[in-house]
């Protein structure tokens, strides 16, 4: 979870305590005292700003477990997440058109927010059977799939602990395991091998093929999916390609910023 530092000579203070604020809230760090040791701010500087954004309906707070969550005019601003990563969208598009003419299955884009597996775009396979996620909006099970691995292995270990933390690894693993370790080492192995594989974790007989799209704000995923039967013998070459792909998404993004 990435805090913007207060030092850099062209930031507004001020602007720069909200902004780190509110991510905090987005993730799960949502009392005032956890905020503060998080940021590193006084208690009362993050009391102050957390008036404030009420105020503004920025945010919310459950008077009983004294918790904030993101307040009415925040939701509105995220509530369509294609328009939100539409700059993603058009860098993408063309590579998973490509994708989907080459591999003939379906192709995912999907983005880690606010602790969710949230599917952006997907192209649905061009063949008779075909195998397309149902679910667009993932909090529960968040580490079941490809996908969703791949999402969380681009936080770093610290995060990903606190995400086991916040959420509980049940929750996380849809009670799949309560080995965090398994986890971990999980996920540190498709960060050093740069892709995910998973067989029927989501859905049964499909395999799933994913690898990050890396220079934008949020943990980015592309994905290939289908039928074990039909991915299987193509394995090498689809992972190939899909590497070769997210890493020209990678490359459009950067050259665009």
């Amino acid at each position: 979870m990435d805090i913007i530092g207060d030092s850099k000579p062209y930031t507004n203070t001020s602007m720069v305590r909200a902004t780190n604020i509110l991510i905090c809230i987005s993730n799960g760090i949502d009392t005032n005292t956890e905020i503060a040791e998080y940021c590193k701010y006084s208690t009362s500087t993050v009391h102050r700003f957390l008036n404030v954004m009420l105020n503004l309906k920025w945010v919310v707070k459950d008077r009983i477990n004294q918790k904030y969550y993101l307040g009415p005019v925040i939701n509105h601003l995220l509530s369509n997440q294609a328009d939100v990563h539409r700059y993603l969208l058009v860098n993408a598009l063309p590579e998973m058109v490509r994708l989907s003419h080459f591999s003939r299955e379906t192709i995912n884009l999907s983005v880690l927010a606010q602790l969710r597996t949230v599917l952006l775009h997907y192209i649905p396979s061009e063949q008779e059977l075909k195998i397309v996620e149902v679910d667009s909006d993932q909090e529960m099970k968040l580490a079941v799939g490809a996908t969703a691995k791949v999402l969380l292995s681009q936080l770093d270990e610290e995060e990903i602990k606190e995400v086991m933390q916040k959420v509980g690894l049940s929750r996380l693993t849809g009670g799949n395991t309560a080995d965090g370790h398994k986890l971990m080492a999980q996920l540190k192995e498709i960060k050093r091998r740069g892709y995910g594989v998973s067989h029927g974790e989501r859905i049964i007989g499909a395999i799933c093929i994913s690898t990050p799209v890396k220079n934008y704000s949020h943990p980015v995923a592309l994905s290939i999916l289908g039928p074990e039967s039909r991915i299987r013998p193509r394995a090498g070459e689809i992972t190939e390609e899909l590497i070769a792909s997210a890493g020209r998404i990678s490359k459009s993004i950067n050259n665009t910023i």
